[in-house]
């Protein structure tokens, strides 16, 4: 890597113009995923313009996401999704069987509602939907 200590005076520099140039919270925040993709910083380097941000947007009053902030909410919104997938899959195995049985055994939905392979979960939707008789599905679920 050459010159990274001159890479983080043009990202401080260019932060600095940024904010003095009043973009949008949403144009700042792509211009600075550019920055972070153009101007690469050994870790050392990093936390410190890290560190610089912190102070200078206490100064201004401006929040900026970190890059590693921005992957942690991305993730954490992927998993939501994912889990979000899984619960309406749950949900829906539960449904189909209440329309199919009426009665469900609360130890039943508590089962299901553990499971979190989607595959899994897809198979069993579909034996919801075929099955003859709960004691059936039962053995579906128990059988894995």
């Amino acid at each position: 890597m050459r010159f990274p200590k001159q890479r983080l005076r043009w990202k401080i520099d260019l932060c600095k113009a940024l904010y003095e140039a009043k973009y949008s919270k949403k144009d700042i925040m792509e211009l600075f995923r550019f920055m972070d993709w153009v101007l690469v910083l050994p870790e050392p380097l990093a936390l410190q313009f890290n560190q610089f941000l912190q102070e200078y947007e206490g100064q201004k009053q401006m929040p900026y996401v970190t890059s590693i902030e921005r992957m942690g909410r991305d993730e954490g919104r992927d998993e939501g999704i994912q889990l979000g997938i899984l619960q309406q899959a749950r949900e829906a195995v539960v449904e189909i069987l209440r329309t199919r049985f009426k009665r469900i055994p609360k130890t039943l939905v508590t089962m299901i509602q553990k499971i979190e392979d989607q595959a899994f979960l897809s198979k069993l939707l579909k034996e919801a939907v075929l099955v003859d008789s709960l004691k059936t599905f039962r053995q579906q679920l128990a059988n894995g």
